[in-house]
């Protein structure tokens, strides 16, 4: 992206900061972000055999767009985070795996993010998964959130949260993640969207959305004001029976407590009621405490324009954050747009009701 370019799409106040190496938020406050675009110089990566279109290339233009997304998120002091980006490669070279990271290292980064496009032998494959080195921890936590912010982008077959003993992840220091952000062989689906500079830009935009997230921020589109409807479980448009009763017991709730009712097979399930401010495509997100007694595979139910959904989500982890359930189109208003927990699910464990986030996309 060039200066003219962040004139367009971030104002003249947010590029002459960039531009002069400002940021309108403090320096010292700025969590280091380190972008490892996969392959370069002598090794394209994977290839569209029929287009000749390269990994090396289009991981190498998203990994710059997410830079300058971030840069952008950083020079918007209305809201979102404070980054400062480094980036293995930024131009068509040859970098050794162990040395992206150890620059990593070197550099102190706080987390690192590797990008890379898939392919197969055969039949091509389709969609999208992104690698931990661990199951659990940090870095599993970041790669749960690029994952979630990926499939948001493009919407292509969720492939999943997967470990992997790969060097960039076991060598770096900081908290890594390897997203495949889809088939670069697959000309029928996913090639359209990696090999677009209008996607690939998407996707990056919601790479900064994966960081904002996993540092509790909630999205921010630098140069936008975000719209985000939160409905907690204390208020007045969150409805349940007697059965679901009140807790404070563990930690990571929104608000003041938490709703808990033990499963069962009968229809009794808690409504959060969202008044949404404007038609158009919202992501939803929901929050719980976990626990191993918790369920899981809770059902969610999201209500929308096309009808409804239901998401099942394992209660037993990813205790006090938001966890996305979804991107849907809603109606303005309150009358139809609502999410439902069901107690109808495994039996002998509990569900948890606690919050239910709308953010307008």
């Amino acid at each position: 992206m060039n200066l003219l370019q962040s004139f367009s799409r971030f104002g003249a106040v947010s590029a002459i900061a960039l531009a002069l190496g400002l940021s309108a938020n403090s320096a010292d406050a700025q969590t280091k972000i380190y972008i490892d675009p996969g392959h370069g110089g002598s090794d394209p990566g994977a290839v569209n055999g029929t287009y000749g279109t390269e990994e090396a290339d289009r991981v190498l233009y998203t990994s710059l767009e997410t830079r300058d997304w971030l840069n952008a998120d950083t020079a918007d002091g209305a809201g979102g985070g404070s980054w400062t980006v480094r980036l293995s490669r930024t131009t068509d070279v040859s970098v050794g795996l162990s040395a992206r990271s150890t620059d990593s290292n070197n550099w102190g980064s706080a987390r690192f993010l590797s990008i890379h496009q898939n392919a197969n032998a055969g039949t091509p494959a389709t969609g999208t998964e992104t690698f931990s080195y661990s199951s659990t921890g940090t870095g599993a936590t970041l790669r749960n959130n690029v994952q979630n912010e990926g499939i948001a982008a493009w919407g292509l077959t969720n492939r999943g949260n997967k470990v992997a003993n790969f060097s960039v992840l076991r060598l770096t220091s900081a908290p890594a993640a390897l997203t495949e952000m889809g088939f670069i062989n697959n000309t029928s689906v996913d090639w359209t969207y990696l090999s677009s500079n209008t996607q690939c830009d998407k996707w990056a935009k919601h790479m900064m959305f994966a960081f904002q997230n996993h540092y509790g921020i909630s999205d921010y589109t630098p140069g936008a004001t975000a719209v985000e409807v939160i409905v907690d479980n204390d208020t007045s448009a969150f409805i349940k029976s007697s059965n679901w009763w009140a807790s404070s017991s563990t930690s990571g709730y929104y608000g003041s407590n938490y709703r808990v009712r033990s499963t069962g097979s009968v229809s009794d399930s808690a409504i959060w009621k969202g008044t949404i401010p404007s038609d158009g495509s919202y992501k939803v997100y929901a929050r719980w405490t976990s626990g191993s007694n918790r369920a899981s595979s809770a059902p969610y139910i999201v209500y929308h324009t096309g009808g409804s959904s239901t998401v099942n989500v394992n209660q037993q982890a990813n205790n006090g954050t938001w966890v996305l359930l979804g991107t849907y189109n809603l109606y303005q208003g309150s009358t139809a747009n609502r999410v439902a927990l069901s107690c109808w699910t495994s039996s002998g464990t509990y569900v948890i009701a606690d919050a239910v986030r709308f953010v307008k996309q």
